[in-house]
């Protein structure tokens, strides 16, 4: 799911029956993007000139959260208790409106804290939807995506990662417009053919523009991790680096590009007049975490372990 080509795959995909993972096309939009990551700050801490060498790897990130939470499944009853996690607590907001005539959720998701400017990795925006209490979640988006946050008393971090959601796309449907697609080829269909699918696509899209009726419950959830991999995390936030997730796709548009073991994995894509198009990576994890090895000040560690976060319950009904 996050090389680049398959995502480019499930962009594909995804403009025909929008049933692809939102991870694979925000990394793919992310490589895109040539501007420069704005540094996130921190909480001012008085530093004793001690530090250890430390260093930030994805799959120790992701293994760290994956084992603390497994999401219900679609058709489950839940109705989970909100709590913070580690001083955290996700917040998110969700708003029912029309968009050219269909009934679309807007979702949107953050963090809190009573802890000034604490620093931690989290998801960018793990949903579970529910209607009537039974879990109506799309089937994509359900993976630990981590990102390094900054969190300030009596405000709301956004993670910058929106979702759209509509009643095609609830798993209790969903399965009827992935039917349409399923053992679908694109590269020997004739133009009859693709027209057709695409005519039945509209037809299920049209059948669910509106939402069943129901109280819809939205929740965000995510594990809460400090200690080491925060601390390097705040580190490379400092340099600018950011976007951790997708650094293996994304490098070569940052000061990481200047590393040579990292740019022998990048590749460069000009036009005719040698103007540079887009820049395509895929840096090898123990490439990565060469690259990323820095002196991390001890106190920038917290010595706490992993944990989940629920939020409140973003509610609304549907007559």
């Amino acid at each position: 799911m996050r090389k680049i080509l398959l995502a480019l795959a499930a962009i594909v995909v995804a403009l025909a029956s929008a049933a692809a993972g939102w991870f694979g096309v925000k990394a793919w939009k992310a490589s895109q993007s040539t501007e420069a990551p704005v540094p996130t700050p921190g909480a001012t801490v008085e530093t004793s000139g001690e530090t250890i060498p430390l260093t930030f790897r994805l799959s120790e990130v992701e293994a760290a959260g994956d084992d603390l939470f497994d999401p219900p499944s679609c058709g489950e009853t839940w109705t989970p208790e909100s709590g913070e996690a580690n001083g955290v607590l996700p917040k998110v907001d969700a708003s029912l409106r029309q968009v050219q005539g269909v009934d679309t959720v807007t979702v949107v998701p953050g963090y809190t804290t009573s802890t000034a400017g604490l620093g931690f990795l989290a998801s960018e925006g793990s949903i579970i939807v529910t209607r009537d209490d039974v879990v109506v979640t799309p089937d994509w988006g359900g993976e630990f995506v981590p990102e390094y946050f900054v969190a300030m008393p009596d405000e709301t971090t956004l993670t910058q990662n929106n979702l759209e959601i509509t009643g095609a796309l609830l798993c209790d449907v969903s399965a009827g417009l992935n039917e349409i697609w399923q053992g679908f080829d694109w590269s020997t269909a004739s133009e009859d053919e693709i027209a057709a699918k695409q005519a039945e696509a509209a037809a299920f899209y049209s059948a669910h523009e509106k939402l069943p009726a129901g109280t819809y419950r939205v929740y965000q959830w995510s594990p809460i991790i400090l200690g080491e991999p925060a601390a390097i995390a705040r580190v490379l936030s400092e340099e600018g680096i950011t976007g951790l997730a997708g650094l293996q796709y994304n490098a070569g548009y940052t000061a990481l590009v200047d590393d040579p073991e990292v740019a022998a994995h990048c590749t460069d894509h000009v036009d005719a007049d040698g103007n540079l198009l887009n820049r395509s990576c895929d840096v090898p994890e123990d490439v990565l975490a060469d690259a990323l090895e820095r002196e991390v000040p001890v106190e920038y560690i917290a010595d706490v372990p992993p944990a989940v976060a629920f939020s409140v319950a973003a509610e609304f009904t549907v007559d």
